[in-house]
């Protein structure tokens, strides 16, 4: 578990892609200044739902690390990620080189270790040193955060613009449930300076089991009484605040309702979408469009049944992984471009 948690949010970090709304009247594109996005799992033979809660930018003014980590350090020019994780449990710290050797990756680690100790308040110690192919991970490990909540809520002060409101918002109240993980993780090329900043709250629960209908409530699983979409996430009136919904089963699961309704393109885009393209899948997700104000239901029923199988440490690992996966996908292949009919 140790060391599969650092490398599943590398998988995160290093498959990131800027989403961006194209214009229709002369092919110029406008990235976000912000991406946020809910990613909920949830694993009918298992029981359990994975929540979790991203928000990205490549605007320093937004997400950063906290001063005194010089991260347009010359060393770190063949880096491509550096990811951390805090939980109540143990911290993590992950380095990852691109074409530098494992002895050089190191040496640069360690190097930079001592700002990120004092930065993030956290000690860290050498833990393993990977390879794959041309890349090299470099993995510390520290202590865990007694109180997770009051940790995270200042590692916000330190990372976040103070009126970035939207999704950010959900993390606190999510840090106060069992087994919730706090991750800052910053990404680039190798050979460049052009850093992408991201934060992130996760965690995994299970579910009644039954096979009836089950209602997964969105807020209810963040743990707030509404959602609302960040000003910064606006891209000329439409807003890159995503919740994605995945239900995975081994028997046919089918759609019930939701709350609000489905969307309704192109007169109603704001809503419900979903897809089934086999029986066993569903994936569903809700977009605000160009309407930001908060949603105070949100939720989705469908069908199916829901029969636990494994244990509990495997399902976390299993559903953080699945969860992580599909934020990849649909940061990539979300198709915006739908949810405005002025834009391509």
């Amino acid at each position: 578990m140790a060391t599969l948690l650092p490398l599943c949010l590398l998988i995160l970090v290093l498959s990131s892609n800027q989403v961006f709304v194209a214009k229709g009247n002369g092919g110029d594109s406008t990235p976000p200044r912000l991406i946020e996005t809910v990613g909920v799992v949830v694993n009918c033979t298992t029981a359990h739902v994975d929540t979790s809660s991203l928000i990205t930018s490549n605007d320093t003014s937004l997400i950063h690390f906290p001063s005194g980590v010089n991260m347009n350090d010359a060393v770190l020019e063949k880096a491509t990620a550096v990811s951390l994780v805090f939980s109540t449990v143990q911290s993590f710290l992950v380095f990852q080189f691109n074409n530098t050797d494992a002895g050089t990756a190191r040496s640069i680690a360690d190097s930079v270790t001592p700002s990120i100790t004092t930065a993030f308040d956290t000690a860290f110690t050498w833990n393993s040193t990977g390879t794959r192919d041309s890349y090299v991970n470099v993995t510390y490990i520290g202590g865990g955060k007694s109180n997770l909540t009051s940790y995270t809520q200042w590692l916000m002060s330190q990372c976040l613009a103070s009126d970035l409101g939207g999704f950010s918002l959900t993390f606190l109240p999510m840090t106060s449930e069992p087994g919730a993980f706090t991750s800052v993780f910053a990404s680039k090329e190798s050979g460049g300076f052009e850093w992408e900043y991201s934060m992130m709250v996760s965690y995994c629960k299970q579910i009644p089991s039954g096979s009836d209908s089950h209602t997964i409530d969105i807020l209810d699983l963040l743990n707030v009484d509404s959602l609302a979409p960040s000003s910064y996430a606006n891209v000329t009136g439409t807003y890159v605040s995503i919740v994605i919904l995945q239900i995975l089963s081994d028997e046919t699961v089918s759609y019930i309702s939701c709350q609000p309704g489905l969307a309704n393109p192109p007169s109603q885009l704001r809503g419900w979408y979903y897809t089934q393209f086999f029986p066993s899948t569903l994936t569903a997700y809700f977009n605000f469009a160009d309407d930001p104000t908060p949603v105070s239901q949100l939720s989705f029923t469908f069908s199916g049944t829901v029969i636990p199988e494994f244990s509990t440490p495997l399902i976390l690992l299993l559903f953080m992984v699945t969860t992580l996966l599909t934020i990849i996908v649909y940061r990539k292949k979300l198709p915006l471009h739908r949810l405005r009919k002025s834009y391509l």
